[in-house]
């Protein structure tokens, strides 16, 4: 079985071209993804003994993280963008914290939320039409008292998979405004910031959740 630290310790003061061999070779084939993000997590926690060994600073961590994600990113085949592009700005927000002179360019602010923007698979007009069309579901659903399956084929609509991603990833890149340098950038994040709030289920819709949530618990 795989042991990430102790491959961390190892696969830190590779080169990249080793370090995509070394992945390769030692990924477990039923779950390479998270063996890899188990040795980004440690790339990314400053109190691990390993991270203050001779040789291991804040830029070999980073570069090493960014050669991680680029790993996953290029060749896992990830189904779900959002989950590379969120793991994209941890590390990117990290180092920005951190206040880290040397930056892997994907993880500066302008790279990682060109990124997430990419992942945005809808135009803002469209977000907005799925959500208003997911809001009145939820609330003809939530009005007429459906439960179970019957509740959740009511609310579903086209478009729901690609409207969770801009507002599972909106939140998180909101944090990079006012740190973005390309003016093209900056402004596409702004436009969709500016929405943001419409694209929610809303405060009527949240309101009728609770109260189900409520009866569902005196129930039980």
């Amino acid at each position: 079985m795989n042991n990430p630290m102790v491959d961390y310790r190892t696969f830190i003061r590779l080169d990249s071209a080793e370090l995509s061999q070394a992945l390769r070779r030692n990924a477990p084939p039923k779950a390479p993804r998270q063996w890899i993000f188990a040795l980004l997590d440690i790339a990314c926690t400053d109190y691990y003994s390993v991270n203050q060994e001779p040789g291991i600073n804040l830029a070999v961590r980073l570069l090493f993280a960014s050669r991680l994600l680029d790993f996953v990113d290029q060749e896992l085949g990830v189904h779900n963008p959002f989950f590379v592009a969120r793991a994209y700005m941890k590390v990117a927000r990290k180092a920005i914290e951190d206040g880290a002179h040397e930056v892997p360019h994907s993880l500066t602010a302008d790279a990682v939320t060109a990124r997430t923007l990419r992942c945005f698979r809808l135009t803002r007009a469209q977000a907005l039409e799925v959500a208003g069309a997911r809001r009145d579901r939820y609330l003809d659903a939530l009005t007429a008292g459906l439960e179970g399956e019957e509740f959740r084929r009511t609310v579903r609509v086209d478009g729901d998979a690609e409207l969770n991603t801009v507002t599972v990833l909106l939140p998180k890149a909101r944090w990079f405004q006012g740190k973005i340098t390309d003016r093209d950038i900056a402004g596409e994040l702004n436009a969709w910031l500016e929405i943001y709030s419409e694209l929610e289920l809303g405060d009527t819709v949240a309101e009728l959740l609770n109260r189900r949530q409520r009866r569902s618990q005196e129930d039980a």
